[in-house]
């Protein structure tokens, strides 16, 4: 099966370096920091891992998010802010179609809109592959909250979770949508003690997503070739 860049939406852009790792005296993995600190590398509640709540609000997009941003690959975009966030068009990754950098609270504060176009059958799928993708290669993980969301008329996945990156707290939320062309994600984050702060920002980013139609991108022909005589 092809591998899923679904990595990106953990720890794109930070610059992970592994932590040192080791086992309690029961069996489980820690990981330990340079302070002298430790962890559980899983920190996450069973039922939360397993169990999808439904939200039963409805959430709009901001009316200031009078900006889109199309994407090139399927029929999705984002909405905006152009006045709380800079766009980043060229970026590392060839899932990542855009990166934001916020401009009001916090340089710390960075949001992405990532596509792929392979067939997930469904949200929980999607959050299986997300979860075990984290678990892999983020030294801390904890998921803190799964729900299922109507955001702009569509069905979305909701996820909030702690990852950790040379041994920072990282805390993320992203709203993920599928359909017969791929998947689509939102995914914005913080540092997790500056994350109550940043949150109503990241959540007004989340809530762009929406069905629109992808950009249209033209390819320029070559120019016509020269003959010597």
């Amino acid at each position: 099966m092809k591998k899923i860049f679904i990595l990106g939406t953990v720890l794109l852009n930070l610059c992970a370096f592994s932590q040192t790792k080791g086992l309690t005296d029961d069996g489980k993995e820690v990981v330990l920091f340079d302070n002298g600190t430790w962890k559980f590398v899983n920190e996450s509640d069973a039922k939360t891992l397993e169990t999808i709540t439904t939200n039963d609000s409805l959430f709009e997009k901001s009316k200031d998010a009078s900006f889109l941003m199309r994407s090139k690959k399927m029929d999705m975009g984002i909405y905006f802010n152009p006045k709380k966030w800079k766009v980043i068009s060229q970026t590392s990754s060839p899932y990542m179609e855009y990166m934001f950098h916020n401009t009001v609270n916090d340089t710390q504060l960075v949001g992405f809109l990532i596509t792929e176009k392979i067939e997930i059958p469904t949200l929980k799928n999607l959050k299986d592959i997300v979860i075990l993708n984290i678990q892999k290669s983020a030294d801390f993980f904890r998921l803190k909250e799964s729900e299922y969301r109507t955001v702009n008329g569509l069905k979305v996945l909701y996820l909030r979770y702690i990852a950790n990156a040379k041994g920072v707290d990282f805390e993320y939320i992203a709203n993920y949508y599928i359909n017969d062309s791929g998947y689509c994600g939102v995914v914005a984050f913080s540092t997790q003690k500056n994350f109550d702060k940043n949150f109503p920002q990241m959540q007004e980013l989340l809530n762009g997503i929406s069905s629109v139609k992808k950009e249209q991108v033209t390819e320029v022909p070559p120019p016509p070739m020269k003959y010597e005589k």
